[in-house]
């Protein structure tokens, strides 16, 4: 049986995931390559579709012109953020549903690859993407909700600010509609990180267990039942330590002169460049993190729950059995 299938702490996890990391730093890059690559790349079609990030000057600028240019703003966000968010939920149920096979495989005491990590999970990729996507909806429905609300009370703000002084109804309900928001807003966080804690471990019970979207949602719940403070623990300590990771690489470029107010906000290509280049490389070091922490929080908890340890020792010896059975009556 393999040593390391004994409950851990929430510490001895960290401290196993930075050990698997560190020793198969090439194996799990490699595999992360493939998420911060299709970022990249749809990073590089907005930015052909959409131009440099501008905002424009409001000095002389007619008054009128400003609700049409704060929607083609908020159009711009929600369109790069849709796209974005489609490419990345693409690349981040490919990438954790490999990575989460590799972690298997070294935690277990055997050996993997790159390729042999995509092959193993390659069949039932669009059952990974399907599960991460309705994770996500799950999760963030309510706070896109919210936003699309507060869009829409925004653009009323300057839609009365317009009317004058003869608003003030209007500018009243849209103060009381903004405070309601405001505590919506945070009633939609607390339940989209309840939520992402409860499906946590849904991929790496797709992937390992090869179990449907439905059941592998339920898995996690029942995996992850009385110990949603501890997979959050260790969602914030990883997502603490790719925050690093990714501001060490971003701090120059705040610290650059890569913006200018005159005339608007306005970018430089060089500083956007830059950008791109360090969430590129702040994705692909700190991307496997999170993803080798929760395959172990998975195992872990089956060897709380399930006594999994026992199940593979006994599955062993019956194989160990079998072969000497096999082995006499042979000699026989």
């Amino acid at each position: 049986m393999e040593t390391s299938l004994r409950p851990m702490s929430t510490s001895q996890v960290l401290d196993r995931t930075f050990f698997l990391y560190r020793n198969n730093f090439v194996l799990f890059a490699g595999i992360a390559l493939v998420t911060p690559t299709l970022n990249l790349i749809a990073q590089l079609a907005q930015l052909a579709i959409f131009g440099m990030p501008v905002t424009p000057d409001r000095a002389g600028m007619d008054p009128s012109a400003d609700l049409q240019a704060l929607q083609g703003i908020f159009g711009r966000a929600a369109v790069a953020g849709l796209i974005g968010l489609i490419i990345y939920t693409i690349g981040y149920a490919i990438t954790t549903g490999a990575t989460v096979r590799a972690v298997s495989m070294l935690h277990l005491g055997r050996t993997t690859t790159i390729k042999q990590s995509y092959d193993r999970v390659k069949p039932i990729w669009g059952r990974l993407i399907l599960l991460v996507m309705r994770v996500f909806f799950v999760a963030i429905a309510p706070l896109l909700a919210c936003y699309a609300l507060f869009v829409a009370l925004l653009l009323a703000v300057f839609a009365i600010g317009r009317g004058g002084a003869g608003s003030v109804g209007g500018a009243l309900t849209v103060g009381l509609g903004m405070l309601v928001l405001s505590a919506g807003m945070l009633a939609a966080l607390v339940w989209g990180v309840i939520a992402y804690c409860r499906y946590a471990l849904a991929v790496p019970a797709c992937a390992i267990e090869d179990l449907p979207v439905k059941y592998s949602l339920i898995r996690s719940k029942f995996l992850t039942r009385g110990n949603l403070g501890r997979v959050f623990a260790v969602y914030l300590l990883t997502a603490i330590i790719s925050v690093a990771v990714k501001g060490l690489l971003q701090i120059p470029i705040y610290v650059s002169s890569g913006v200018s107010l005159r005339g608007g906000f306005h970018i430089s290509p060089g500083w956007l460049a830059w950008m791109y280049a360090s969430d590129f490389v702040g994705s692909l070091f700190a991307g496997p993190i999170a993803a080798i922490a929760m395959a172990l929080v998975y195992y872990d908890e089956r060897v709380r729950k399930e006594a999994f340890d026992l199940q593979l020792m006994m599955e062993a010896m019956g194989t160990g059995e079998a072969t000497q059975i096999a082995s006499a009556q042979s000699a026989q």
